[in-house]
């Protein structure tokens, strides 16, 4: 089991003590965590909000916006539309789940999710007008003159 994993185990063992009554500092101790009284009391109100997904360990950021809900809309959406820009599905986000995420967030969760990232330049809509413009210079009428000009 990784450090993350046992952190998060930890966490939610010192939850489940204190939602059965047990105070703080017993969490605490029996979990093995070294929390604050304000730090325990802090996360076990996000967690009685938002579930085991406010014991997920990401530093750079607010894991629980990312919520199961989000990430499995995530999973049904981006493989319908794979080439949607990141900031459209932020948009989108925070229509349907009154949730703002960053930009960048929302790339780094379609990697972590395994779903297909747009790469700068749209090359799908590139290789869509590459055919278009070889019938063109296919179809394009020879000039009788080529080559017999002097210089």
């Amino acid at each position: 089991m990784s450090q993350r994993e046992e952190l998060f185990e930890r966490k939610r063992r010192a939850m489940q003590l204190m939602d059965a009554g047990v105070s703080w500092q017993e969490a605490n101790k029996q979990s093995g965590l070294n929390y604050s009284k304000s730090g325990i009391q802090r996360l076990y109100r996000e967690w009685c909000k938002y579930g085991d997904e406010a014991l997920i360990d990401h530093r750079h950021g607010h894991s629980y916006k990312a919520t199961s809900d989000v990430r499995e809309w995530m999973g049904e959406r981006c493989p319908e539309e794979p080439e949607v820009r990141a900031s459209q599905l932020t948009v989108e986000i925070e229509a349907q789940f009154g949730v703002k995420l960053d930009p960048h967030y929302v790339t780094v969760l379609r990697r972590q999710l395994g779903l297909p990232v747009p790469r700068p330049g749209h090359p799908g809509k590139q290789q869509e007008t590459e055919p278009a413009l070889r019938e063109a210079e296919d179809t394009a009428p020879a000039t009788e003159s080529e080559g017999d000009f002097s210089p």
